[in-house]
């Protein structure tokens, strides 16, 4: 609720997504305490403890299973047992709610009814109010310190009495005549002010825990003079309560309290949420493999009894020929979001086939073959491109200037749609029903309509918010656009970014990311800055300047720390806490690490690269082209790590220290180029294009060439005779194996994007 909604602010279209989903805000601390709540119903209660130490965050409730212990404990005087389950609750977080449903009933007694000084009165009675969570576990402190002086403990009843006193000041009476009274209008709303001596009739006391300190110390006098005389243990008048309570009746009161006012979560909390929206999901067509897997299960169950069918033939009796009993596996991983599927013939269990490689599902299969292809005007070539983050469309950028979305969902309406046989239906199971050779105008009716986004120029980078909601665009001329991806409008326009006035064109941005709020937009370009653009003010907010050569690319990165970096001699850095920083790439050759608050430099790197020929001249100064960091990819596994590509013959795995921590290599030849690099989602496979055509797939952990695709610059680009075409970039689907090449040479007859699966 905090981050900047840019949807909401820059447009007065309501957050639907479609006709069947709406944008429902969850707050982080709804899902920690989802979270601590499966950790202690699952045992885990040393971790649920670390969770609220480092996030500041309470259980909202207890478990029945500790809360019938809580009410057990109660019972039987086992305090220390009862306080440690009530020491994880929320206890603000529990009030705020109170006082949030006590104030919309309307039934606070002072201030109600209109009138001058209404609303302060309001005011004053919620700061003195006392909710009835915090008046039991006051309750079961002063029970705990009695009952610690009538077992001997007296030093110790102290102690826990200092420890204390403030909670029993603000949570209960001076005295205890009505402490176990539930009514609001009585017990709850007593202010603090008007408990004096002469209200309460209880002498110089003007505090519980003043009254409860004289009634320790009366026990104390009272069990040394009966020792002396030789008496058995006895207890002050009221020591537990009015009329001479007993322990007993006591505990059950507090027990009671427990009953009615500690909040319960009901079990298994955050598996039935789980549950429930995948089975959501899948009702509304979100996740369509999963719906098409349960109907092929039912399926086969219909064929199994149609082959132990018996058929009469000329009076005899004959059996259909059976056919090799086939079942099928199927398992939905919840957190990749894809669907495995296995089958199991004549008893003995075998994976499907597939292009992938054994042990790895189909999120992880390496691409082998081209399946759809992209292809733009003549003279018109593919100058960027990405996927969205569903996965559901394909946005290009053009040298002509237009953005255009492509993927129309595929329906397939009779069997014969999906395949013949079982072995091509599974296969249509795994894959996307996505056709990305069409224009996306099912959901996208400008595109229909041919109102398509439009630059002036050729489109050289592009980024999606996070959301999914916003696309930012850059051209060759400097300008920055905005436009909202439902229906085509444009949001934001900033011309000459980096550099250039009046009717000069702008220097050409080259990048672009939006920050992890969609506030504001990162850009790069051949002015050698990197620059942060705020979305509401729609100017310039910081400039990253150091680098000698073109800005090829940046990024927002979060970091657990500063301390990664080695030293804290930055400015501006922190050794503790999370920290911001923009990471940058040039064409100089080094990677540089900046303060995203002070746009201060914490750390340059240089790629272990030899020098060899200068070829580029910036301002006074030479600079490498064969050092030219194009590509820098940031990954989750292992943490806090990047994948630097230069166009050189390696890549290399790095810390943002600069420490060097693998380096990827070609076996076959070491002549050559790196061109453009990708990495899959889960950070297993790297895929690089070299200058000779090739793509090749290395395994992130061993470093070795795990596939080399031999004709991916032949079907990513649409031939320029005998010579190959250097392929521009490469892209990765978020949550399939799929991987999409194209190239920006002019020599082309015209642009094409090829994907791979």
């Amino acid at each position: 609720k905090r981050e900047f909604n840019s949807t909401q602010t820059m447009s007065a279209a309501p957050t639907i997504t479609n006709e069947t989903t709406t944008t429902l805000p969850i707050s982080s601390t709804h899902i920690l305490q989802l979270i601590q709540a499966h950790l202690i119903e699952s045992g885990l209660h040393q971790s649920c403890r670390t969770l609220q130490l480092e996030s500041g965050v309470g259980a909202a409730g207890i478990l029945p299973t500790s809360k019938s212990t809580l009410i057990k404990s109660a019972e039987e005087g086992l305090w220390g047992t009862a306080l440690e389950i009530l020491d994880g609750l929320d206890v603000e977080r529990y009030r705020r709610g109170y006082l949030e449903d006590y104030l919309r009933v309307g039934d606070i007694r002072e201030g109600v009814g209109g009138g001058d000084g209404g609303n302060d009165d309001v005011d004053m009675d919620c700061k003195s109010m006392i909710t009835p969570l915090e008046k039991s576990i006051a309750l079961a402190h002063e029970m705990t310190i009695l009952e610690l002086a009538d077992g001997g403990e007296v030093e110790l009843a102290y102690v826990s009495l200092r420890m204390c006193s403030e909670m029993l000041d603000r949570c209960l009476p001076v005295d205890n005549k009505d402490d176990m009274e539930d009514d609001v209008e009585d017990s709850q709303f007593y202010k603090r002010d008007r408990m004096n001596a002469g209200d309460r009739g209880v002498g110089m006391i003007s505090s519980r825990s003043g009254d409860v300190e004289r009634r320790v110390t009366a026990l104390s006098s009272l069990r040394a003079s009966a020792a002396n005389d030789g008496v058995g243990a006895l207890l002050p008048t009221d020591f537990y309560g009015p009329d001479n309570q007993n322990p007993q009746k006591r505990r059950h009161q507090i027990a009671k309290l427990f009953k009615r006012h500690v909040p319960e979560v009901p079990n298994q909390r955050l598996s039935s949420l789980l549950q429930q929206s995948v089975k959501w999901q899948c009702f509304t067509g979100t996740f369509p493999t999963v719906e098409r897997l349960f109907r092929s299960g039912l399926e086969n169950e219909q064929n199994e009894d149609d082959n132990n069918e018996n058929l009469y033939e000329d009076g005899k009796k004959k059996k259909k020929k059976r056919k090799k009993n086939l079942l099928t596996e199927r398992k939905f991983d919840l957190v990749l979001g894809n669907v495995c599927v296995a089958e199991f013939l004549d008893g003995k269990k075998r994976r499907m086939k597939s292009s992938s490689n054994d042990g790895v599902n189909a999120v992880e299969r390496v691409p082998s073959r081209p399946s759809q292809t992209i292809r733009l005007g003549k003279k018109s070539y593919i100058s960027s491109a990405l996927f969205l983050p569903d996965g559901k469309g394909l946005v290009t950028g053009s040298s002509d200037g237009f953005v255009e979305i492509w993927g129309e969902p595929i329906s397939y309406s009779t069997k014969q749609d999906v395949g013949d046989n079982k072995s091509d239906k599974f296969k249509n199971l795994l894959e996307q029903n996505i056709d990305f050779e069409k224009l996306r105008t099912s959901d996208l009716p400008y595109q229909k309509e041919d109102d398509l986004m439009l630059h002036d120029s050729s489109v050289l980078a592009m980024d999606v918010s996070r959301d999914g909601s916003l696309l930012g665009t850059a051209s060759s001329d400097g300008t920055v656009c905005v436009w909202k991806i439902a229906n085509g409008k444009l949001l934001r326009k900033l011309e000459r970014t980096h550099g250039g006035s009046g009717g000069d064109k702008g220097a050409a941005v080259t990048c672009i990311q939006f920050s992890p709020n969609g506030s504001k937009l990162l850009t790069g370009g051949h002015d050698s800055t990197c620059r942060e653009f705020g979305l509401l003010a729609s100017r310039m907010l910081k400039e990253f300047r150091g680098h000698r050569s073109y800005v090829n690319c940046c990024s927002y990165v979060i970091l657990p720390n500063a301390s990664i970096f080695g030293n804290n001699d930055a400015p501006g850095t922190q050794t503790s806490g999370s920290l911001l920083v923009v990471v940058t790439g040039s064409a100089d050759g080094t990677v540089c690490v900046w303060d995203g608050r002070t746009a201060e430099p914490l750390r340059e790197i240089t790629t272990p690269i030899p020098t060899s020929s200068t070829a580029v001249l910036h301002g006074d100064e030479s600079v490498v082209s064969s050092k030219s960091v194009h590509t820098v990819l940031h990954l989750h596994s292992p943490p806090q790590t990047m994948i630097v590509v230069p166009r050189t013959n390696r890549a290399f795995l790095m810390s943002y220290s600069g420490t060097v921590l693998k380096v990827y290599s070609r076996d076959d030849i070491q002549e050559c180029e790196f061109l453009a690099a990708a990495v899959s989602p889960s950070n297993l496979w790297l895929y690089v294009a070299a200058d000779d055509g090739k793509c090749m797939v290395f395994d992130m952990n061993s470093g070795k060439v795990e596939k080399i695709i031999h004709s991916f610059a032949e079907e990513c680009s649409s031939g320029r005779g005998d010579s190959i075409c250097e392929i521009s970039g490469i892209i990765h689907h978020p949550h399939r194996g799929m991987i999409g090449g194209y190239s920006s040479d002019k020599g082309q007859k015209r642009g094409v994007l090829t994907l791979w699966k």
